[in-house]
C-alpha cells in the first residue's frame, strides 16, 4: 500500500464556525459560497506557482550546477517557495494567499532569483497542464461538502438516502456522514491553506511510534467532526485513531495550543526518526507555519497526489 502523505496547518476555528455548521444542515445552502470562491482563486494561484517550479525543474534537468530539489520545491512546500526559516516561508505563503493568479509571476520571479540570480529571465513556466474553468473548479470543491450537507438534511427529514445531483446515484446518508466528514473537511480546509507534500510512511505519529518516542500533543482528529457527532448522537460514529492507518484519511491532529510543544518534541528527537532529513524538514516547516498563523496541525493521506498532478 502506497501513501501520498501530507502535513497541514489547519484552521480549526474556520472548521468549527463555518464548515461543520454547514455540513450539519444549519443556515442556507449558499452559506459557504464565499469560501468556495476563495478556494477557486487559491487553486489558480497554486497552479501557476507550481508551473514555475516545474519550469525550473525542467531547466535544471538540462543544465548542470543548479541546486534544485524537486521534492522540496515541487512535491514538498506549497506554491513555489524558496528560502530558509519559518518567518520567510510564512511570509511567502501570506504573499501567495493574498495574490491573484495574475500576480503569481512576480512572486515566482523573486523565488527564482533567491534560488540562483543567474536563472533570472531563463525560466519559462511549464505549459503542459490546464485547469478547468472557475465553475468546474467550484463545483468540484463544493460537491463533497454539499453531499454531506444533503446527508444531514436527509437524516433530519427522516430519509435514509441522499442523491448525487450530477448522476442521480443514491448513497446511504448515515454512512456518508460517519465515514467521510473528517477527510472532506480537511480537504476543503487545505484548499484555503495548502499543506506540505510527502510520500510513504512519513507522517509524524508513525515516525514517533517507530522511534519509541511519544507523539507529544497529537490527538485523534475528533474536532473535525465534533459538531456532527453532537447533532447526530444516534449514528454509529467510529472512534477515529490518533494516527494514519489507511489511505484517504486524517491521522493525528495537534490543537493550536499544543503545536509549539509538539514541534519542539519532534525537533528534540529528529535524529531518531527513520526517514529522510527532507521529510523531517517538511514536517517542521508545516508546524512552524501553523504556529505562526495560529493554526492547528494534522497529518493526512491522499489530499494530494504527485502521480495525478494534484499538487499543493
Amino acid at each position: 500500500m502506497g501513501f501520498d502523505t501530507s502535513f497541514h496547518p489547519v484552521d480549526l476555528p474556520l472548521i468549527e464556525s463555518r464548515l461543520l455548521p454547514y455540513l450539519a444542515g444549519q443556515g442556507g445552502d449558499d452559506d459557504i459560497n464565499d469560501l468556495i470562491a476563495r478556494a477557486v482563486e487559491i487553486r489558480k494561484v497554486r497552479f501557476r506557482a507550481k508551473a514555475w517550479a516545474l519550469g525550473v525543474q525542467a531547466y535544471a534537468r538540462e543544465h548542470e550546477g543548479i541546486d534544485f530539489e524537486p521534492h522540496l520545491y515541487v512535491w514538498g512546500r506549497p506554491f513555489f517557495l524558496v528560502g530558509d526559516g519559518p518567518e520567510r516561508i510564512a511570509e511567502g505563503i501570506r504573499r501567495y494567499l493574498a495574490a491573484s493568479a495574475a500576480g503569481v509571476d512576480a512572486i515566482a520571479a523573486e523565488m527564482i532569483d533567491r534560488l540562483d540570480p543567474a536563472l533570472s529571465g531563463r525560466i519559462e513556466p511549464d505549459a503542459g497542464g490546464r485547469l478547468p474553468g472557475d465553475d468546474a473548479l467550484a463545483a468540484g470543491l463544493a460537491m463533497p461538502l454539499r453531499m454531506l450537507r444533503g446527508s444531514a438534511v436527509a437524516l433530519r427529514g427522516g430519509q435514509r438516502h441522499v442523491r448525487r445531483p450530477e448522476d442521480g446515484r443514491e448513497f446511504d446518508a448515515a454512512e456518508l456522514l460517519t465515514r467521510e466528514v473528517p477527510y472532506c473537511v480537511l480537504e476543503f480546509a487545505a484548499a484555503l491553506m495548502p499543506g506540505w507534500m510527502s510520500r510513504g510512511y512519513t507522517w509524524p505519529t508513525h515516525l514517533c511510534a517507530e522511534a519509541g518516542v511519544g507523539a507529544e500533543g497529537f490527538t485523534a482528529p475528533t474536532p473535525l467532526s465534533a459538531l456532527l457527532r453532537e447533532e447526530f448522537p444516534d449514528l454509529e460514529w467510529p472512534a477515529p485513531p490518533p494516527t494514519i492507518v489507511g489511505n484517504y484519511m486524517v491521522g493525528g491532529l495537534v490543537p493550536v495550543d499544543r503545536v509549539a510543544d509538539a514541534r519542539t518534541r519532534l525537533a528534540d528527537h529528529r535524529d531518531r526518526l527513520k526517514c529522510d532529513a527532507l521529510d523531517v524538514q517538511k514536517i517542521d516547516e508545516a508546524m512552524a507555519v501553523a504556529e505562526r498563523f495560529g493554526l492547528g496541525f494534522c497529518e493526512a493521506t491522499e489530499i494530494y497526489s504527485g502521480m495525478d498532478g494534484n499538487l499543493n
